[in-house]
């Protein structure tokens, strides 16, 4: 398989600053402050690469002051480090990487200083790459170390991608990642502004296990949708390998920040060699989501970090970050 499992071992995180005044509004300052943190934590774990346009480079530098971040100026519309990176792999004994197409999931007009992002990462790290015209966000997929790759239809069907025809697609994403099986969801979390980022509720930890988001509230919109996804999963899963577990992850409780609730998951987690950094919302799910987590990784320490305010934006840890990895030999 040409696809780095996410928890092997990094060399860098990319990251990109807060920058969508439109976006954020007046609480754009709160989520430079959370991304500042968490930029900081992963730096105690490996080398990170912070990515600000030009005007904001003087208050980035501000927020982070720490000699362990490199701090880049690049044009950028957003803070999506996930969906506008290219997606990394392996070929050859070298590591390569792919960029796809970014059209701003289809929505929002400022796109195009993100969608140039990769190329400009490949070229600054000399990683040989390749071009594809599929529109693909890195958090629109998923995938574990046998070969399995899971996104949803909700996404990468979405005409607001432009993409062709599903079996097109699965043709395309085969032969680029040498993969056995691609499975399918049919949508993610209910009015995300992705239109239901695979990452939100499915994340391949290793080892044939798999968390998986899990809502609690029988009113939530998403309790029966999950309870299918998860079905959908296990049945794939097992006519592959019988020997799978599937860990369930709880939503967190509704959460409201400026007046707008937020589309939240623990999943949205981010791994590092002795750490995992999961969301923190303040909500009694918090304290649940970490004994589970302590109990998965026995071998890393778990620090929660407050995200609400990068959620307003539409996405959280692992969407703001990309991990490069480090050895492919």
């Amino acid at each position: 398989m040409k696809l780095i499992p996410e928890w092997e071992a990094h060399d860098k995180c990319l990251m990109a600053w807060p920058c969508n005044k439109n976006l954020y509004n007046e609480i754009i300052k709160d989520a430079r402050l959370e991304m500042a943190n968490l930029a900081n934590s992963i730096s105690d774990e490996e080398t990170v690469y912070m990515y600000c346009n030009k005007e904001d480079y003087n208050e980035c530098k501000k927020y982070i002051n720490n000699q362990k971040i490199n701090i880049i100026q690049l044009e950028l519309d957003d803070s999506w480090m996930r969906d506008i990176a290219p997606i990394f792999i392996k070929e050859d004994n070298e590591l390569k990487c792919i960029n796809f197409n970014f059209n701003g999931y289809g929505k929002y007009p400022n796109y195009l200083n993100d969608n140039k992002v990769g190329e400009y990462i490949s070229n600054q790290f000399s990683i040989t790459s390749y071009v594809n015209d599929l529109t693909l966000e890195g958090g629109a997929i998923t995938y574990d170390e046998y070969g399995n790759l899971f996104s949803t239809e909700s996404v990468l069907l979405n005409p607001n991608r432009n993409n062709p025809e599903k079996a097109k697609i699965e043709q395309t994403l085969t032969s680029l990642f040498d993969l056995n099986s691609i499975i399918w969801i049919p949508e993610g979390l209910k009015d995300d502004d992705t239109d239901g980022h695979i990452d939100n509720i499915l994340c391949p930890i290793g080892n044939r296990k798999y968390l998986i988001a899990k809502s609690y509230d029988l009113d939530d919109l998403n309790s029966n949708n999950l309870t299918k996804i998860k079905s959908i999963i296990l049945s794939n899963l097992s006519s592959i390998d019988s020997n799978i577990e599937l860990i369930d992850i709880p939503l967190p409780s509704k959460i409201v920040v400026n007046d707008k609730k937020l589309i939240a998951s623990y999943i949205n987690f981010y791994f590092s060699k002795h750490k995992i950094f999961v969301p923190k919302f303040n909500v009694k799910e918090d304290e649940m989501v970490y004994d589970i987590f302590k109990d998965i990784f026995k071998d890393k320490k778990i620090e929660m970090i407050e995200t609400s305010h990068i959620n307003y934006g539409g996405g959280n840890i692992h969407c703001v970050t990309m991990n490069v990895p480090k050895n492919v030999n």
